[in-house]
C-alpha cells in the first residue's frame, strides 16, 4: 500500500523539498535551507517547523532535522531558544563583514575610522627611520615575532596602559584582527564555544565562523556582560573560552564595571577559559583621572590581552601589541608562523618610534581632543539620546524605535547618502527589543563635517 503524506498540506512555515535533496539528508536540508535563505523564500526571524513536524512532512528520522538544525546553527544560519524553537539570524542575509569605502559621494558614519587626517603627523618619523643606517634589517625575515627593541618599547607602552608584562610574553602581530585570527587558529577547534557579549565586534563573528567556532551570547546590564548568565553557560555546557572589549563593548559602548570583572575572573578561574580580551581603545587609559583595571590583569595565566595600535596612531599601520601567558605562547607563535610567518618590522617600527620620540603622545592627545568634540556634536543633534555613555568612544549607539529590518535600514540611509551599521550586524543569537543603529563619529575628514552627516541621518530615520 502506498504511504500517504498526512502533512502534504500542512501550514509549515518551511517547506523543503525532499525529491532535490541529496544524501546524507540532513546536510541536503542544510543546503537547501541556505539556498532558500540566499533567494528570500526563507525571511530573517522566521520561526522554522518543529523538529518533529518537519520529520513527518519529509518521511524522514528524527535526528536527521535534529543533525540539520544543529549544522545550521554552527554555520550561523539559524539560532536556538530554549522552549521556543529554532529561528532563522536576524544578520543571516547579510555581509558581515566592515570594511572601509572610497565612495566620495556617501557620508562616512558606519567604518570606525581614526581620524585619519592625524596620519600625516607620523610623515617626519617615517622619514628619520629611513634615514637610519640599519634600516635594511627591517626588511628582512629575522625576527617574526617582533625585534628585541621593539619589544622592548612595546613592553613599557603596555605598562603605562596598566598591564604587567616582560619581553618574553609580549608579540607583536599584523594589527588587532591578525592577533585576534592567530589566537583563534592557535588555541580553538572547530565545535569549541566562545561567550560573547549579545552585540559583539562583527569582524570576531565572522573569524569564528570561518574557523567553525559557535558563539555564545550573554545579554548585558548596568554592569556589564552578566557574569550570572556567563556562569550559568559554563554550568550547562562545555565552554571553551571568553571574547570580551571590556573597556569599550564596539558596539554598545558598554564599560564593565570594576565589580563585574571580578566576578567574571573568579569563572574564568574556576572553569579555566580562555580568556581573549581586546583593547582596541587602549590609549584612553592613559589620560583617564582613574585607569580602568584590565580585565587581563586579573587572570593574567588565562588571557590573551591584544592592544590593537590602529585607534591610537594610524589604522593603516598594521601592528597590536599582545601578552600571552607562557601556556599559550608555543601554539600562537605556530599560528603566527604559519599564517602571516612574520609581522612587518617596518611598520613596528613606525609604532615604536613615535612612541620614543613623543610624537605618539602627541597624537593621542589630538584624538582624545577630537572625540570630546565629536561626542558633543552627537549630543547636540540627538538631544533625546543623550544618557550615561564613555565621552571618548569613537561610536555612539543610536537607538531606534522603528522594528524595521537591519538590512532595509541601512539600505536606506546608504540611497540617501549615509553609510550606517545596524544593530542586527553586530548581533549574536535572537534579537532583543532593543535595535541600534552605531554611529561613527571618527570617519569624517573634517571634524566640521560631522554635524552636516549626523543631521542628514536625523531627516532620515526620524
Amino acid at each position: 500500500m502506498m504511504s500517504i503524506n498526512l502533512f502534504s498540506n500542512y501550514p509549515l512555515s518551511w517547506k523543503p523539498v525532499k525529491a532535490t535533496l541529496t544524501r546524507p539528508y540532513y546536510q541536503g536540508l542544510a543546503r537547501q535551507m541556505r539556498a532558500d535563505i540566499n533567494n528570500g523564500l526563507l525571511l530573517p526571524g522566521t520561526k522554522l517547523p518543529p523538529q518533529r513536524e518537519l520529520a513527518d512532512y519529509l518521511d524522514v528520522g528524527f535526528t536527521t532535522i535534529t543533525r540539520a538544525y544543529k549544522l545550521s546553527q554552527a554555520e550561523g544560519l539559524t539560532y536556538g531558544v530554549v522552549g521556543k524553537g529554532t529561528y532563522v539570524s536576524p544578520n543571516v542575509k547579510t555581509d558581515l563583514t566592515i570594511t572601509h569605502q572610497d565612495n566620495k559621494n556617501i557620508q562616512e558614519l558606519g567604518f570606525v575610522s581614526s581620524f585619519e587626517s592625524e596620519n600625516s603627523a607620523l610623515q617626519s618619523t617615517i622619514i628619520n627611520i629611513a634615514k637610519q643606517k640599519k634600516f635594511a634589517e627591517l626588511l628582512n625575515y629575522e625576527h617574526p615575532t617582533g625585534m628585541p627593541r621593539h619589544k622592548k618599547i612595546a613592553t613599557r607602552y603596555l605598562r603605562e596602559i596598566g598591564m604587567n608584562v616582560n619581553q618574553q610574553n609580549t608579540l607583536i602581530a599584523s594589527g588587532g584582527q591578525n592577533a585576534l585570527t592567530i589566537t583563534l587558529l592557535g588555541l580553538f577547534n572547530p565545535g569549541d564555544k566562545i561567550i560573547v557579549d549579545q552585540f559583539t565586534y562583527v569582524n570576531f563573528i565572522e573569524l569564528c565562523r570561518l574557523r567553525g567556532v559557535k558563539l555564545i551570547p550573554i545579554p548585558s546590564d548596568n554592569d556589564g556582560i552578566r557574569s550570572d548568565l556567563i556562569l550559568k553557560a559554563c554550568q550547562n555546557d562545555v565552554i571553551k573560552g571568553i571574547y570580551l572589549m571590556p573597556d569599550c563593548n564596539n558596539p554598545t559602548t558598554e564599560i564593565i564595571t570594576l565589580s563585574r570583572r571580578k566576578e567574571i575572573a573568579t569563572i574564568i578561574k574556576h572553569y579555566d577559559l580562555t580568556f581573549i580580551e581586546d583593547d582596541y581603545a587602549n590609549f584612553l587609559n592613559l589620560f583617564r583621572e582613574v585607569p580602568l583595571i584590565k580585565l587581563s590583569e586579573l587572570v593574567p595565566e588565562n588571557s590573551v590581552y591584544i592592544c590593537s595600535m590602529s585607534k591610537p596612531l594610524a589604522s593603516g599601520i598594521r601592528v597590536a601589541f599582545m601578552r600571552v601567558p607562557d601556556r599559550y605562547k608555543l601554539q600562537i607563535e605556530l599560528a603566527m608562523f604559519n599564517s602571516t610567518f612574520k609581522t612587518s618590522a617596518l611598520d613596528a617600527a613606525i609604532v615604536v618610534e613615535a612612541l620614543e620620540n613623543g610624537t605618539a603622545n602627541k597624537i593621542m592627545h589630538r584624538k582624545i581632543n577630537k572625540l570630546l568634540l565629536a561626542n558633543q556634536i552627537f549630543d547636540r543633534v540627538f538631544e533625546q539620546q543623550v544618557n550615561a555613555y564613555n565621552a571618548t568612544s569613537f561610536f555612539r549607539p543610536l537607538h531606534l524605535k522603528s522594528k524595521q529590518r537591519g538590512d532595509e535600514l541601512e539600505k536606506l540611509c546608504l540611497d540617501n547618502g549615509i553609510r550606517i551599521f545596524h544593530s542586527d550586524r553586530f548581533l549574536v543569537g535572537p534579537r532583543p527589543d532593543n535595535s541600534f543603529l552605531r554611529v561613527s563619529l571618527s570617519a569624517v575628514e573634517e571634524i566640521n563635517d560631522l554635524t552636516t552627516a549626523l543631521k542628514r541621518l536625523k531627516s532620515i530615520i526620524l
